[in-house]
Order: structure tokens, then sequence, then C-alpha cells
């Protein structure tokens, strides 16, 4: 790769990554469901839309599993993507849940699809695909994440360029009826309530949850009073029917509301202002097995969101947004070939759009798509995934997105994979059509892709993958100095993840994480999207289990040279590096109830996961909660 890896950053990964190598004693037998987190043994489906195994997906996939989610009681989605390498996130509160949901970053792109249980979450009206991660989603009512790293275009629209989240959510496979019943309370006034039902019965299954979320003003770590309050609701409800033993169809509907006080312009900022927020998705997928070989999956959704932001003030904000479509795709599966084909459709609308400045009315935007994949086993050891997206937009016209992706298994234990993708990125409603911010010459993002990566299984208790990219686009759609979208011409962007997972005995397991990102630098800005996104991250765990009574962990997330703007790093430059050390457990005290503490921001760190265009003193920093605890308790029957 270029020039901008120097051997110093190469040399750090390599060093730390053979000490854990070293480190090899040996360990008890165990099962596989036991060695699942360690041998990239878990079964994927973002990948390639079909199940596969981690191993060889032939992609940069991280897979966070139920059990993560219980050990380390995530409070919400971008909770647990922190730390998954080749991900950032850029968060305004405490929360992720005022005005602006938490920008998702995947090998420095935002351009995200955020899926559930496969279908399409994103409201695209706005400025950007911001992906809604931390509405709609009761953590208890997960099964797994999958994060894809890498363009996906072909098979999930031409949005995905950065990558895909896929949360799938739990489903019972046997009749019986479970329910969870938890909450919490910590710092801040935080208290949180969660109820989660699943069942199955006669044909019918089915899932309903609820959560109510509540926190006040939090304290940064130098002590400042940040505006913050908080009052979330969520309801999910999932019913689905086997029609026949070939056949089924889902029901799902999702609502999310909140009200929410926020800083006006950073957390240095007293003035508060008022938001209300009012989500509603509803989705339909009907699933059939036509033959042995064939298959076909129908789906309908339609997402709303409505935001209130600045109500009580001197520039009120108000947006309606709806995205709604369908996609219908087609399995096709012989000795040495999976075929699947199918049309996408969706629609983006802005219903009502008013600020102090503009005001406008129903315009919208319309993408549809065809798309063919092949993924052919060309011998034991060989396999090759080609595809084509002929994409037809509203505004835009047509453009085709091929992607290639070649694997080779050199044994049962090792998967090595090369793979060029290509991508194209249509410019959003308010992008085009705001008075104050949009421009209507604004051209679509392209560029492509090339990938290459390694997973590999060194034993039962030691597994590790590796992946380099780069990218190369055209037209990156970014804001002037006065915040008016515009074309930036070519961009180059080069970066590796780096993941290591070891069980050093049936107690204790580790696992390390490293992220290396260059965004080449434009209009004399600073490199990475003008400091927003960190040059490195690194991410360690250490992990201890008795298998029965306590499971406790401590982890920590170092952020290497977020430089932030250009023209503010003189005052920004004490938090461009920065740790952050987390200390968790819980204890299972009957076979019924949990009870777990958890002790965040260990060291009292001072830090801004937001933008970078503002100073630790000044407009435009976001500072991150101080030291803080939660303690909670979980009743399973």
């Amino acid at each position: 790769m270029k020039r901008y890896w120097n051997r110093t950053t190469i040399l750090s990964v390599l060093v730390t990554g053979s000490l854990i190598l070293g480190t090899t004693p040996a360990v008890y037998a165990q099962d596989q469901d036991d060695l699942q987190t360690f041998s990239l043994g878990d079964t994927v489906v973002t990948a390639t839309r079909t199940p596969q195994k981690e191993l060889t997906a032939n992609a940069d996939i991280t897979v966070i599993t139920k059990a993560d989610i219980e050990k380390h009681h995530y409070i919400n989605v971008s909770d647990a993507l922190r730390h998954v390498p080749g991900v950032n996130i850029e968060s305004q509160s405490a929360t992720g849940e005022n005005y602006s949901s938490n920008g998702i970053y995947i090998n420095g792109s935002s351009n995200v699809v955020f899926l559930i249980d496969g279908m399409r979450m994103n409201t695209n009206g706005s400025s950007s695909t911001k992906a809604p991660v931390d509405e709609f989603i009761n953590m208890d009512s997960i099964e797994k994440i999958e994060v894809l790293k890498g363009s996906a275009s072909t098979l999930y629209g031409a949005d995905a360029e950065g990558g895909v989240i896929n949360v799938i959510t739990r489903k019972m496979l046997k009749d019986g009826v479970k329910t969870d019943i938890s909450t919490s309370m910590g710092s801040y006034g935080k208290k949180q309530y969660n109820v989660a039902n699943y069942g199955r019965a006669n044909r019918y299954y089915w899932s309903l949850d609820a959560q109510k979320r509540r926190m006040g003003d939090y304290k940064d770590a130098k002590g400042h009073n940040v505006v913050n309050d908080i009052n979330s609701e969520t309801l999910n409800f999932k019913l689905g029917k086997k029609i026949s033993d070939k056949a089924d169809i889902v029901f799902d509907y999702q609502k999310y509301k909140s009200e929410y006080q926020r800083p006006d312009i950073g957390t240095m900022d007293p003035t508060v202002d008022y938001g209300t927020k009012d989500n509603e998705k509803i989705s339909l997928q009907y699933k059939q097995k036509i033959t042995d070989r064939l298959e076909n999956t129908f789906s309908l959704f339609r997402n709303n969101s409505v935001l209130r932001d600045a109500y009580n003030g001197s520039y009120p904000w108000y947006m309606d947004l709806t995205t709604e479509g369908y996609n219908d795709q087609l399995t096709y599966k012989t000795d040495n070939h999976t075929l699947i084909g199918g049309v996408d459709y969706y629609s983006d609308k802005i219903n009502h759009y008013d600020d102090t400045s503009d005001v406008f009315n129903n315009i919208s935007i319309s993408n549809r798509a065809y798309f063919l994949q092949d993924q052919w086993n060309i011998t034991s050891k060989w396999n090759l995934t080609s595809g084509i997206r002929y994409n037809k937009n509203s505004i835009y016209g047509d453009h085709a997105i091929p992607s290639f992706v070649l694997g080779y298994n050199s044994d049962k234990n090792t998967n090595y994979y090369v793979s060029y993708k290509r991508f194209f990125v249509a410019p959003k409603l308010f992008q085009l059509y705001s008075t104050w911010y949009g421009n209507r010459d604004l051209n679509p993002e392209e560029g492509r892709t090339w990938e290459l990566g390694v997973n590999h299984i060194f034993n039962d208790n030691l597994s590790g993958d590796f992946h380099v990219f780069s990218q190369h686009a055209d037209n990156m759609i970014r804001y002037d100095d006065s915040y008016r979208y515009y074309n930036t011409g070519e961009q180059e962007s080069d970066g590796f993840n780096l993941s290591l997972n070891k069980k050093f005995n049936k107690n204790l397991s580790a696992d390390l994480g490293y992220t290396y990102l260059h965004i080449e630098a434009l209009d004399g800005k600073n490199p990475n999207n003008n400091g927003l996104l960190p040059e490195s991250v690194w991410t360690l765990g250490l992990n201890y289990t008795d298998n029965n009574k306590l499971d406790a962990y401590i982890n920590t997330r170092g952020v290497i040279n977020r430089e932030g703007k250009k023209g503010i790093n003189a005052d920004h430059g004490a938090y461009v590096t920065y740790w952050v050390w987390n200390l968790g457990a819980d204890y299972k005290a009957t076979e019924n109830i949990t009870i777990y503490a958890k002790l965040n921001n260990i060291f009292n760190q001072y830090y801004d996961e937001g933008g970078t265009a503002g100073t630790p003193t000044g407009s435009y920093w976001y500072a991150m909660p101080g030291r803080n605890f939660e303690l909670g308790v979980k009743y399973s029957f």
C-alpha cells in the first residue's frame, strides 16, 4: 500500500500480534460451541445473502454475538460497534438519541446500509444516510449483529459504499414461550426498563419487546454540566406464521418516540434546545422454498421519521421523511453454483421540511435496480463470486455496478480473498434542495474499492484476520466553510483492519483489534475528512468467565491522531489521542436472575466523539461523559 503506512505503525501491529500469538499454552478439551467465538465459526448471511461460515465468507465481517451483548450489557448498538475494527462512531450525545443519530463510519465512509433481519432501515431524505442504529432496538431482543466492512453495492444498493450493519433479532425455534424483564440505573439519572417476550405455538411465532429510557444532564471529565435530557420509548412487535413446511410470512412493526434536550452549539453552551422524534417502521416478508434448489423472498417496507428540533429557539427545524420500497429475490442452487437475482426499489420523500430559511414539501427521488450474482465453487479450494447491479435513479439515470470476489481456501483453517467492487451514491434530497445548504448541480459519488484479506484459525484457541483496502472515489460530497454541499473531485483512501482472538484457558480470553486509515487531504484541509476520523484505533479486551456464575471484563479503546479541523490543531492538540477504559461484571444469582455492574471511563478521560470543527473551550465541541456507573438486574422465565 501507500507510503502513508509508516514502518512504526506496521511494526507496532506485528509486535503486539506476536506477543499474543506466542502465548499458546495447552488448554482443556472444549466442545465446538464453547470455541465458536474464537474460531471464526459463526454462520453469517450478510456477505452474500446466503448462509456461510464466517471463516469462508470472503469478506471483512465481524459478528457481535448474543453472548457478547449479554456479557457487556451494551446500552445500544453504537456501544457495541465501538469495539469493531474499521468502525468509527460520531456521537454528539451520551446516548445518540438527540436530533442527529450517531454517525457510523465504516472504513472511512458514512454511506452505510442499516438492516434489521435483512430489511432496510435507512431513511435517506436527510443530508446523509444516517443509520438510525440507536433507535428501535431493545438490546435484549438481538440474537447477533453482523458488520460487513467494505463496499456491498451489488446486493444492498448503491449507498452501501462503506458497508452493511445487519441486526438479527431473536426467534424461538421450538414451541414455547420465554420472557426477559430487566431494569438498570446509573449516573446522571439514568434509568432503563426493558421487557421482551418470544414464543412459538401452532405454526405461529412472535416477539414483543418494549423499552423505556431516561437520562438527565451529565458531567464531562472536567466537571462541566452538559445538557442531555432524554426520555425515549421503543416498541417492537413481530408476528410470523409458517404457512407450510416450505413457506412462511412475517409482519414487523417498530415504533420509537422521544423527547430530548440538547446544547445549542456544543457541550460548553448552556443554551437548551428542545426536540422530539416520532419514528415508525413497518415491513412484511414472505419466504417460499419453491423446489429443493429454488427459493424466493419478497419484502415490503415503509420507514417514516418525524423530527422537531429546537422548537423553543430562534432556529426551529422540522423534518418529515419517508423511505419505502420492496425487494424480490430468487436464489437458485446447483452443485457448484449459487445464483441470486432480483429487483430492488425504494423511494425517498421529504413530506415536509421547515427551518428559518427553507420550506419545501413533497420532493422525492426513486431508485430501481436489478441485480444478479453467481457464487461459483470452481474447485474444492477456489471460488469466484461475481455480480452486477443495474441501477436506475430517477434524477441521475442508469449506472452499472459490478463486483468480483476471488476466494481461496488453502485448508480448512485458512481463507484468502481479493475483491474489486464499484459503487455509486446519488446525492440526498436535502443536499440538493436546501436553500441554504443545498446544491442542485451536485454529481453522484462514484468509485471503486480493492480489498485483500486473510482469515485464519491458528488452533482451537487462537484465530485472527487481516484485511487491506484501497478506494478511489470521484465527486465526493462534502460541505465547504459556509456549510454548502459541493463535489470535491478525486479522493484516495487506504487502510487495514486487524483482529486477534485468544483463549488462554477455560476461564480467560482476550481480543485485540487495530485499524489504520488514511483519507487524502482535500482543498488544504487535514487528512481523514478534515480530521474527523482518527489515523488509527486500538481495541483491547480481557474477559473472564467461570462458565457458571460470574462473567467479567475490562476493555479499552485507543483513538490515535484524530487531528480535528485545519486551523484548530493548537487548541485541539491535547485531545488528538486518548484512551477510554471500561470495567464490568455480571453474576448469575439464581437460575432466573442475573445482576450486573459497569464502570465506564474508569480513568475519567476527557474526549469528544462528535464533530472536530470546535475546540475544547469553544463551540461545536461535544464532550462525552466522564467516569460513570451502571447497575442492573435481569429476570428470565
